[in-house]
């Protein structure tokens, strides 16, 4: 298995935009020197020990030394949805965005450690009864909302705030059942009012990956081949105006 291939991340912003990505999430890091590893424990899932992430708890040990899921390797049930590396427009925001520090991806496993993915009109029903640690605190980080952003080729740009902190008294960061909740809503919202022809049945949320500060982009795979796409590979770390292919839209 190759990161730089077969990831989801390099799947959904092209190779360049995943090391890039890469880069950002490890402070610098180059991301061409990561020697990702795998576990018994976690079929199909890449793990970094090498740098050590200073800002999450790390997920498993390998071979007694502290290990963070960085990527999943792509199933092959459907195309993964394509999209840019959302950047904040405004000069002052970018700067801030140069800066922050992100937070690891979030993969939505379940128990079994195998299974990866919440079908979205489950996940947006609450129907999260399978997911590895649902009634844990999600990883979003010290905030009380953030941005739910989908850079889609061929769609206009879209974004939603959710809330990320719940209603008691102490206000503690949601679950990450109700996490999955409430973006599997953002994005059956984006796909009502913007994707034509995109059928909710048929998309499944895979994860999320924190792009900037207040900003997760979901990682979305549908349950077919849909695509039609030129032998171009298009590099998703820049901007659509930048590209030289067009985009086909996705059709269910």
């Amino acid at each position: 298995m190759d990161l730089r291939v077969d990831g989801y991340l390099s799947q959904t912003f092209g190779s360049e935009g995943a090391e890039q990505y890469f880069t950002r999430l490890l402070r610098g890091f180059n991301s061409r020197l990561l020697q990702p590893i795998s576990s018994q424990e976690w079929p199909g899932a890449f793990f970094i020990t090498t740098p050590a992430v200073q800002n999450a708890p790390h997920s498993i040990q390998i071979n007694g030394q502290p290990a963070w899921l960085l990527d999943y390797h792509m199933r092959h049930i459907g195309t993964v949805v394509p999209q840019f590396i959302w950047r904040p427009v405004n000069p002052s925001d970018a700067q801030r965005y140069a800066n922050s520090s992100l937070n690891m991806p979030i993969f939505f496993v379940h128990h079994n450690r195998v299974t990866l993915g919440l079908h979205l009109i489950m996940a947006a029903a609450g129907d999260c009864t399978t997911l590895l640690g649902a009634g844990n605190a999600a990883p979003v980080g010290d905030c009380s909302t953030t941005y739910v952003r989908i850079k889609w080729p061929g769609y206009d740009d879209w974004s939603k705030q959710i809330m990320t902190r719940d209603q008691t008294s102490a206000h503690s960061t949601i679950t990450l059942e109700k996490l999955a909740k409430r973006v599997a809503n953002a994005v059956c919202h984006f796909l009502d009012v913007g994707a034509n022809g995109i059928k909710k049945n048929h998309v499944i949320l895979i994860g999320l990956v924190h792009v900037s500060q207040g900003s997760w982009q979901p990682i979305l795979q549908l349950d077919r081949y849909n695509i039609t796409r030129s032998p171009y590979v298009p590099d998703f770390s820049r901007a659509p105006n930048e590209q030289s292919a067009s985009y086909p839209r996705m059709l269910a």
